[in-house]
């Protein structure tokens, strides 16, 4: 802006010195003696000109800073608060994770605890498992062996059946061969009665001694029926 103030000015001394360009040499420097003196009166005005717009300019950034500071402390603020509101929230967070921590270790215990159950528990099962499969095996045993014995005493059973039978038929025919052996009996004695009385009929020296044999050998053949 100065250097196109100056520009004019020296325009217009260079016009007013084509308009008296038929005066001499002493007019041509005082001319420019005048045209330096306006120069440098132009440049101490530009120079105060420009110290002003400078100052203002300076002041404009020095509020422009204060503005931007002022903001920046607000931001910091700013900052600070959710740095704050972010170390409570951390806080929260960490004491959150360490009660979560405790939690989960507490779990774990008592899960490793039910393991430790469940482990004593499947050991008993097989244990138990075991224990039955033997008792199933002495039942099965015992079973057979019933089975063994009952079919031994079904077989014994009948073998006495058989037996019982047996000895029946055999009690039926000794009583028969027995009452056949009464009757028998009451013949023999019914005739040795006879011949008793038919002897003591007879001479009794002479009979005697035949009647001695005959009694005797009649007592014989009775003992061997009996026997």
């Amino acid at each position: 802006m100065l250097a196109d103030t100056l520009t004019a000015k020296e325009r217009e001394s260079l016009e007013e010195k084509e308009e008296t360009g038929g005066e001499g040499e002493k007019g041509q420097e005082e001319e420019e003696k005048e045209v330096k003196e306006e120069k440098s009166e132009d440049e101490e005005e530009g120079d105060d000109k420009g110290q002003e717009e400078e100052l203002e300019e300076l002041k404009a950034q020095v509020l422009q800073l204060l503005l931007e500071l002022e903001e920046t402390r607000e931001v910091s603020q700013r900052h600070e608060e959710s740095f704050m509101e972010l170390q409570g929230l951390l806080e929260e967070e960490r004491l959150a994770s360490a009660h979560q921590a405790e939690s989960f270790t507490r779990q774990i215990q008592r899960l490793q605890g039910l393991r430790s159950v469940q482990e004593e528990m499947d050991s008993l099962e097989e244990e138990k498992e075991s224990e039955l499969e033997e008792v199933q095996q002495e039942l099965r045993s015992a079973q057979e062996e019933v089975l063994m014995l009952q079919q031994a005493a079904e077989e014994a059973a009948a073998e006495r059946e058989n037996d019982i039978a047996s000895l029946q038929e055999e009690l039926c025919r000794l009583r028969a061969e027995l009452q056949r052996l009464h009757a028998t009996t009451a013949e023999y004695e019914l005739e040795v009665t006879t011949l008793r009385a038919e002897l003591s009929m007879k001479s009794h020296s002479t009979l005697t001694q035949g009647m001695i044999v005959i009694v005797a050998l009649i007592w014989c053949w009775w003992e061997e029926l009996a026997s």
